[in-house]
């Protein structure tokens, strides 16, 4: 079973690796369609009307990334200087810098950028990793939440990512798990409900497994040190008889089988 996709690109289709699981649009859109989309002043603000369970507001900051930054400590007790590639309004820098970091941003929308710039006092730089010259062997971490999925050239741009990381440094990517998510599956078996299509048209590129993501980074020269399957935001409300015993069990069951939302990966530049 496949996750209904409604693309801001049309006609395409998803084609899949049988090996990997890689997801490709097929075929896929031209760079200038891409630049479009995300230039576009409606984008950013449809996924704020979404309200989307990866987004980290400023509120929920410091509890969410928590567990984030703990498990970066652990491979990096010694805070350097953290890149955020698609840094959106700062949270992220905001919250490493609390942690003891010394934050750097990247985002490719001027709205977020001043915004991160009026609330945090910020300054993130403007452009996209594809187009923006890095300096090599400058960072000890690389943080990329959201942003793989949306890139032209995912092999190319982590390539890139692995020139401007230290040796010894660590990626930490997140991507949208749209061919996991156990409780979907569950919810469209047992409560014949179809998979909720996402509220925002989505503007992927490619769609990621854990096998996929891992082989990705290994293949650019990363050792990956850790992969999950996260969900945040968990809902327990149910009506059923024994709803929320069944979600819990799910929710449990899916991350022991790595089927959740998300997929969250750790990887050291060998």
């Amino acid at each position: 079973m496949t996750r209904v996709i409604r693309s801001l690109f049309e006609p395409v289709r998803v084609v899949r690796c049988g090996s990997c699981g890689l997801g490709r649009l097929e075929p896929l859109p031209t760079r200038s369609a891409v630049e479009a989309v995300y230039s576009s002043p409606t984008y950013a603000q449809s996924y704020d009307a979404a309200g989307q369970d990866f987004v980290v507001s400023e509120e929920t900051a410091g509890e969410q990334l928590a567990p984030r930054f703990a498990r970066l400590a652990s491979y990096l007790p010694n805070q350097g200087k953290l890149l955020d590639i698609g840094a959106s309004r700062g949270v992220f820098l905001q919250q490493a810098a609390l942690e003891g970091w010394s934050p750097f941003g990247l985002e490719a929308g001027l709205g977020t950028i001043e915004y991160a710039k009026k609330l945090f006092g910020i300054d993130i730089q403007h452009g996209t990793l594809e187009a923006t010259p890095l300096p090599d062997a400058s960072f000890d971490c690389v943080h990329l939440s959201h942003v793989l999925e949306h890139l032209y050239d995912p092999l190319d741009s982590i390539r890139k990512i692995s020139q401007t990381l230290k040796t010894g440094g660590v990626l930490i990517v997140e991507v949208p798990f749209e061919f996991g998510d156990l409780f979907d599956r569950v919810r469209e078996v047992l409560l014949r409900r179809p998979r909720t299509v996402n509220e925002v048209q989505s503007s992927h590129l490619y769609f990621f497994t854990v096998k996929s993501l891992c082989r990705l980074l290994s293949q650019s020269g990363f050792e990956v040190l850790y992969a999950a399957t996260p969900r945040r935001n968990q809902s327990y409300d149910s009506t059923l008889p024994m709803g929320i015993g069944i979600k819990r069990a799910v929710y449990r069951l899916e991350q022991f089988l790595n089927m959740g939302p998300h997929i969250e990966v750790f990887a050291r530049k060998k």
